[in-house]
């Protein structure tokens, strides 16, 4: 009876909810629009809509707008505000933003006011935590209020008003209503020009003040990137024709667009002189909008902490602390000219675009040298202001503060300028060619990039690159590969570069180069970042690297940012340029893959940028070892696919041995079979994941496309095969001892008596690995590379438990089939033997090589496994031989070859 209840109940319960929202529904409307004639009238008129507007509502688009909770303990439970006073801060804080986005437009019988719908997201900022001196941004501390709001647009005045609910998402935990009422009003013109792109308002709370919920006014502040209208771009033109002339990079009116966004919305800009002439060290660009005609208009944010972009999110436009620009794209100078005007005022409500007499260009440099790798620089000057000098504007260059993007600027040139500082200070050492060897030619890039650790006197360890950028004066860029990682110095495709008569001198020994070298220095949660350009000489002959560098200051870091601004040692770009590196690379026909070399200061020790000598060693694969790399790996696809083919082949021989025997299947040790079917198992199941992520990581580097691929395909086909045959056999073997009584018992007590002799040393084989595996620092995936490791070791000998059977069976037939004992023997031995001439053959201190045959993922290799492997396996072969020719116990002693128990009876049919 009680069960005939709950449905009803159910229903009744799901019918109650459903009218519940239904007359809320119904009574919010009526609620919404007496609060909206309330809140909303004198702003913009209510009236009917008539038809939906399609694609209206981006223009009501707000991204990335700046919002101000003000300092009220009221909003405080709202939006904690992020103290930027720390001295351990370097960061710009993430600011507080508000994202409008708009819902459906609708016309409505009266022409200048549409109707809308749209969502209001509140993101506060994030609250910095100081933990010892290193600040983390706790994401947990980002505060989320999301408004749905319905309301109406006035064309002719230009503004918007809203109302609506808002709540936390997620929802917090706190002793306060989820549910707030509000009222949004914006400025929002239809037409936005420089000089009124803000779009500003608040949002209101439409609580009562003693209600929990209430808060106080939130002011809001964006840029209009919507419905804009060009008004100063003659202006900019004018501005531009002062300039001098730069060597640009030409670029055609379709590519414009996509070049600008693609590196302005990414970049920040910087030198010594920006803070004097704006009283800031940093002016990002950021909300860049580009038309098909080249108009381009923007929003600037000045700061003098690094400014970067959280999760996506860009910069917001901040009162005293913001510009706005307007200007095109010049085909005839190939430069972005803007006119820019400061946002001026101490509080979001008051803020007014004023003061444009800025002016500023952007261009691409058609060339890379050692100070400058930007790949757009600018000017900035003020046209208001007259240099007494030369009656022209005072001009301040900007330099980008990110590593360098090139490959989106076609046609750089690279242009030296310190080679002789390099040849000053470079010493090579006369030595005779015959006796070092060859080494490599820059023209083979691949064999001129590396990765490298550095070494400080106080035992500090860092790790980084090294990039060839540039041959002469052909730039390199990032157009021959990408960034040494992993397995890269594999990569083969395009690895020499054209030769040309301007790369060398005319001995043809020494090479006009250019590097980025990028280190770090890990100190336990703190890192410091080293970012060198550098450019010299390099001597094939001796094989000899001498190079000038300039560090590209790491600007979040105080201490050495505080250096730069007070030494006038350093250049306008922020630049010191006193660092020499000195490498040696190893002759190419040497197996010793390291190279050396150092790091100096080339300032007296009482300068404050003087630095102790860095010690330098790296690694690396020339060209010809990864092609001989290439070779073996061929050869290796090769020989798994003959290995299986084999063990296939045995195994068949073997369960054909037994269908043609079927007196001897009871004589096959069941302990034998499990172990060989267990290590097909542990290839198939632990190795498949293994040899996928091996294929993937390897393909990056391969000349033959999907070959490795289907080699592993193959491979897993194979493996199933074996395991198959080998289930097959242990079938017909188990099945025979349960047919045949008397050799049933005399196997079935064999068998006993052999597994309490084999598990034990199956078991403390097991714990050893454990052991060895928990002891090591390696990471916890690595026990399954130990577990099929072991199992490998176990399949090495699995004869063992075959040879103890026949020990206590004392048989003497011929249970195994030579191809079967012999070829399996075989296939386990010779990947140990061709280990050894693989290692003898490999260069030293290569890292992490692929292995494809004879994998060391699959079983234990190493010096004393490669000698004990054989030699066990043919100890073994031989024993079986002679058990089968002689008897199970032909090798021991007179007094241990007879057994009370058992009495041979093998010779006759059962």
């Amino acid at each position: 009876m009680t069960t005939s209840l709950t449905f009803p109940r159910q229903l009744l319960q799901f019918f109650l909810i459903f009218l519940f929202a239904s007359l809320h529904t119904c009574l919010a409307k009526p609620a919404i629009a007496s609060l909206y004639a309330q809140h909303c009238e004198s702003i913009a008129p209510e009236s009917s809509p008539t038809k939906l507007l399609f694609g209206a509502s981006n223009s009501f688009l707000i991204s990335d707008g700046f919002f101000s909770a003000g300092n009220s303990t009221i909003n405080h439970h709202l939006f904690p505000s992020p103290s930027t006073d720390d001295p351990f801060i370097h960061e710009s804080p993430p600011p507080s933003l508000f994202h409008f986005k708009p819902g459906p437009v609708h016309l409505t019988h009266d022409d200048s006011t549409q109707q809308l719908e749209g969502t209001l997201v509140l993101v506060g900022a994030i609250v910095p935590i100081n933990r010892s001196g290193h600040v983390s941004w706790s994401s947990n501390n980002r505060r989320r209020v999301v408004f749905k709001l319905s309301g109406f647009w006035s064309e002719v005045k230009g503004k918007l008003c809203m109302v609506g609910t808002g709540e936390f998402q997620p929802p917090q935990h706190e002793p306060i209503a989820s549910t707030l009422s509000a009222v949004l009003k914006l400025e929002f013109p239809k037409v936005s020009k420089i000089t009124t792109s803000m779009i500003k308002g608040t949002i209101e709370s439409l609580d009562t003040e003693t209600s929990p919920t209430h808060f106080e006014s939130i002011s809001l502040l964006a840029y209009a990137q919507r419905r804009y209208e060009y008004t100063v771009t003659n202006q900019a033109e004018e501005s531009c024709s002062h300039l001098p002339l730069e060597e640009t990079v030409a670029s055609d009116s379709m590519s414009v667009c996509s070049n600008i966004q693609n590196i302005m919305q990414h970049e920040s800009f910087t030198s010594s002189d920006l803070i004097n002439f704006l009283g800031f060290r940093f002016l990002s660009t950021s909300q860049l909008v580009c038309s098909n005609d080249g108009k381009v208009h923007m929003s600037m944010s000045l700061s003098n902490k690094t400014t970067h972009r959280w999760y996506g999110i860009g910069i917001p436009i901040l009162p005293g602390k913001s510009l706005v620009a307007e200007g095109f794209w010049n085909h005839h100078n190939n430069k972005l000219c803007l006119i820019a005007c400061s946002l001026i005022g101490n509080a979001t409500s008051h803020s007014v675009v004023e003061d444009c007499s800025l002016g500023i260009s952007f261009w691409f440099p058609s060339y890379f040298s050692l100070k400058q790798r930007s790949s757009m620089v600018s000017h900035i000057w003020n046209m208001s202001n007259k240099s007494t000098d030369n009656d022209g504007n005072i001009i301040v260059s900007l330099y980008s503060t990110e590593r360098y993007r090139s490959s989106s600027v076609p046609g750089l040139k690279y242009k030296y300028t310190e080679l002789e500082r390099a040849r000053k200070y470079c010493e090579i050492k006369n030595t005779n060619p015959k006796k070092t060897g060859k080494y490599p030619d820059v023209q083979s890039y691949m064999d001129m990039r590396f990765d490298l650790s550095v070494q400080d006197g106080n035992g500090r360890s860092g790790w980084g690159d090294a990039l060839l950028i540039s041959v002469g004066e052909t730039y390199l860029g990032d157009q021959y590969g990408g960034s040494i990682n992993g397995d890269s110095m594999y990569v083969t495709g395009g690895t020499t570069i054209p030769s040309s008569s301007s790369l060398a001198d005319k001995s043809g020994m020494t090479w006009d180069v250019g590097y980025t070298l990028s280190y770090s220095f890990w100190d336990g949660n703190n890192s410091d970042s080293v970012q060198i350009s550098a450019e010299g000489i390099y001597n094939s002959t001796a094989g000899t690297l001498c190079l000038i560098g300039c560090r590209k200051p790491n600007f979040w870091h105080t201490t050495y940012g505080e250096i730069l601004n007070s030494s006038a040692r350093i250049d306008d770009r922020n630049l010191d340029c006193g660092y020499f590196i000195q490498l040696q690379f190893p002759p190419i026909d040497s197996k010793n893959i390291k190279g050396k070399g150092t790091i100096k200061s080339t300032r007296a020790k009482s300068d404050p940028l003087y630095f102790e000598q860095l010690e330098v060693t790296f690694s690396l694969m020339y060209r010809s070892y990864s092609m001989q790399e290439y070779d073996r790996m061929d050869a290796e696809m090769i020989m798994v696919i003959i290995s299986l083919t084999i063990i296939c082949a045995c195994t068949y021989l073997q369960l054909r041995h037994l269908r043609r025997h079927s007196t001897i299947r009871p004589l096959m040790s069941i302990t034998m079979l499990v172990v060989l079917t267990l290590g097909c198992m542990v290839s198939i199941i632990l190795n498949t994941e293994a040899m996928i992520v091996r294929a993937r990581k390897v393909h990056s580097f391969r000349r033959s496309g999907g070959w490795l691929e289907t080699t592993n395909a193959i491979a897993r086909l194979f493996n199933m095969i074996a395991l198959l045959i080998n289930i097959r056999i242990l079938q017909l073997a188990w099945g025979s001892r349960t047919k045949e009584e008397a050799t049933g018992a005399i196997s079935r007590g064999a068998e006993k008596k052999s597994l309490i002799f084999c598990v034990p040393l199956y078991i403390a084989g097991a714990l050893i690995a454990w052991f060895v595996h928990s002891r090591s620092s390696r990471p916890r995936r690595a026990i399954l590379e130990n577990l099929a490791r072991y199992v490998g070791l176990m399949v090495d000998s699995f004869l063992l438990p075959q040879i103890i059977f026949n020990v206590f069976s004392q048989s003497n037939e011929k249970v195994l089939s030579p191809f079967f004992y012999f070829g399996a023997t075989l296939n386990r031995v010779v990947p140990h033997i061709y280990n050894i001439y693989r290692a003898w053959q490999s260069p030293v201190n290569l890292y992490n090589p692929p292995y494809i045959y004879a994998d060391h993922g699959d079983d234990y290799y190493s010096t004393l496994f490669d000698v004990i492997v054989p030699f066990e396996g043919m100890l073994f072969v031989l024993l079986v031989y002679l058990q089968q020719k002689f008897g199970g116990r032909c090798f021991l002693p007179k007094r241990f070859k007879h057994d009370a128990d058992y009495e041979p009876v093998y010779g006759s049919n059962i």
